[in-house]
């Protein structure tokens, strides 16, 4: 083991670097794989990557990472994804989905998903590669610096995002590779072609990238980000993807705004386990929707592309100007019926 109170080399997280990325990195500043550094510094019974440690870090690692590198606990526990609860999530739970946040779908140490995304752009910038929280946020598809569109896998070969198997199984391997390398095929995926984003809208474009600027940022002071505003976005989006709930509000919006049709998979899953640009598709209509609030969506409702019974269907702690406006819109429904039947 490693011997003193702090590890040789104890690098410090970048902004927003996810707890994964910097362990990875800690590792290879102290010339060890990361799985042998796992193994001698915390035991072979602790075991670290058969879970997502962004979402489910064990106190023991927080406290070790915070005691080996010298950085406060405080700043150890914001690389985590528990730092957006009560911001983009309401209660944080270990199990289930998360609003908002993106899933690995972890099995043993593999990863079905595509819960962690990146942008080729930003991988390339700075003294070395490293992973942001933001891109672990299924509400960021596209990188507002940039202005290019995130990727959530390599381009060569299709396989997620897992740079803590890029040393696994290859004792040849003497070198530590670098994060930007794909652990399946070896492509550097810095070198991933790009796309630009369409801003077909510039309002709504506006205020997409001023959320994901905040996001990036980690602002948490919330009366610089409204949270209330996306947690009304993804009650929108969850709505869109609905056959079942709002059939006719995704054409809807689709028709208002003339934007090109998408085909959505069909099923009863989560809005995260999409993938990237299903949510872009549908978020892009859903930032159009909540623009000029709250005249667009009641004029969907008017048309009855959405009934106001649904809009708050499975919608977890509401913001108190979201229920006023349900409220309003219950009794102009009340009364629209009331004079049907009069008549």
């Amino acid at each position: 083991m490693l011997s003193g109170k702090r590890w040789p080399a104890h690098p410090h997280p970048y902004r927003d670097e996810l707890l994964s990325s910097w362990l990875v990195r800690v590792a290879h500043a102290n010339g060890l794989k990361v799985q042998t550094f796992c193994a001698q510094e915390f035991g072979n019974d602790h075991q670290l990557w058969n879970r997502d440690i962004d979402r489910l870090a064990p106190n023991w690692l927080i406290e070790a990472m915070s005691e080996k590198t010298g950085r406060p606990i405080k700043r150890v526990r914001e690389t985590t994804l528990l730092g957006y609860e009560g911001k983009l999530y309401d209660k944080y739970h270990p199990a289930g989905q998360l609003r908002w946040i993106l899933p690995l779908q972890m099995y043993h140490r593999k990863r079905r998903g595509f819960g962690l995304q990146f942008c080729p752009k930003c991988l390339a910038e700075g003294a070395e590669p490293y992973y942001r929280r933001s891109w672990r946020v299924a509400l960021y598809t596209f990188c507002p610096k940039h202005d290019v569109m995130l990727q959530d896998r390599c381009p060569q070969c299709g396989s997620g995002i897992a740079f803590h198997r890029l040393e696994l199984g290859r004792p040849e391997v003497i070198e530590a590779p670098s994060l930007a390398c794909c652990w399946s095929c070896g492509f550097d995926l810095r070198e991933s072609p790009t796309d630009r984003v369409n801003r077909w809208n510039g309002r709504t474009f506006q205020s997409w990238s001023k959320a994901l600027r905040l996001i990036d940022k980690g602002a948490a002071d919330s009366t610089r980000f409204d949270y209330s505003k996306v947690a009304v976005l993804h009650q929108f989006c969850s709505l869109m993807v609905s056959v079942r709930l709002a059939p006719k509000l995704i054409t809807y919006v689709h028709g208002r705004t003339h934007q090109p049709s998408a085909v959505l998979a069909t099923g009863r899953f989560a809005f995260e386990l999409r993938p990237i640009g299903e949510r872009h598709y549908v978020l892009e209509l859903s930032w159009w929707l909540i623009g000029r609030w709250p005249s667009r969506l009641r004029a969907a409702w008017k048309v009855r592309a959405v009934r106001y019974n649904v809009l708050l269907k499975d919608f977890t702690a509401p913001p108190k100007n979201y229920l006023d406006l349900m409220d309003e819109i219950q009794a102009e429904a009340k009364i629209i019926r009331y004079k049907k039947t009069s008549k």
